[in-house]
């Protein structure tokens, strides 16, 4: 009797009271510490629409809670912060404390996909790492906009513009086999934008361009190899 309790007060941790003791308290925390960075009423509002974009739907869900949903919690809390401190900056490049955290956020995202094939992931948890990596992107190719141009949104955008033509393309919507290239190409695209807006970007012009020219270059080529490969898929088989 006493063993089945704790079977399913150890089910319950897993779904909606692990999110409400471990996530909540995450995202909240990283939400004070923004505000405190960056107390105005925009910035403030910012930060609470990375939170709701990032995590919203995942804590929603119904699918079990796991480990490295918690990492990729943790980590979309470093993402929050890590805004608040572009937005104090007001666009001159990004602070060696952003860089830093930004860093640690890039590192943290391959961790929790190990965790995740270690300890077991679920389809929902890969999709919540997904929406976070994206959205990290996107905020770095924003944070870079105002020193190296509106070019730089092209690596940010990319996932949004090639899931929002897959909502209208059955071809775009099929599964695409495993790639390293494009596995190393998503990991280094979060690298070379923070480097871009670093302070020795800053001082050294040509090394922030090189590092978007590099981010850019090698987004449109994963991207559009993967999308040739499903539209010729998709000739294939008809659709």
């Amino acid at each position: 009797m006493a063993q089945g309790c704790r079977e399913v007060g150890a089910q319950r941790m897993n779904g909606l009271d692990r999110r409400l003791l471990l996530s909540l308290p995450i995202l909240t925390s990283a939400l004070v510490i923004a505000w405190l960075l960056s107390p105005r009423f925009m910035d403030g509002l910012i930060c609470v629409l990375v939170t709701v974009i990032g995590a919203a739907r995942s804590l929603l869900r119904r699918d079990s809670w796991t480990r490295a949903d918690d990492l990729t919690t943790l980590r979309l809390g470093f993402i929050v912060i890590v805004t608040a401190l572009f937005l104090a900056d007001d666009g001159r490049g990004f602070t060696w404390t952003a860089v830093v955290l930004g860093g640690a956020a890039l590192a943290m995202d391959g961790l929790d996909g190990k965790i995740a094939r270690t300890t077991g992931g679920t389809r929902a948890g890969a999709l919540y790492d997904e929406t976070v990596d994206a959205l990290f992107i996107l905020i770095l190719s924003i944070g870079v906009v105002p020193l190296w141009g509106l070019w730089c949104l092209i690596p940010g955008l990319m996932y949004y513009a090639f899931h929002l033509v897959a909502a209208f393309r059955p071809a775009w919507r099929q599964h695409l086999p495993s790639s390293l290239s494009r596995r190393v190409i998503a990991a280094t695209q979060g690298i070379l934008l923070l480097a871009a807006g670093t302070p020795i970007a800053v001082a050294f012009p040509p090394f922030g361009g090189l590092c978007v020219a590099a981010a850019v270059v090698s987004v449109l080529y994963s991207f559009g190899r993967d999308i040739l490969w499903l539209e010729r898929r998709g000739a294939g088989s008809g659709d």
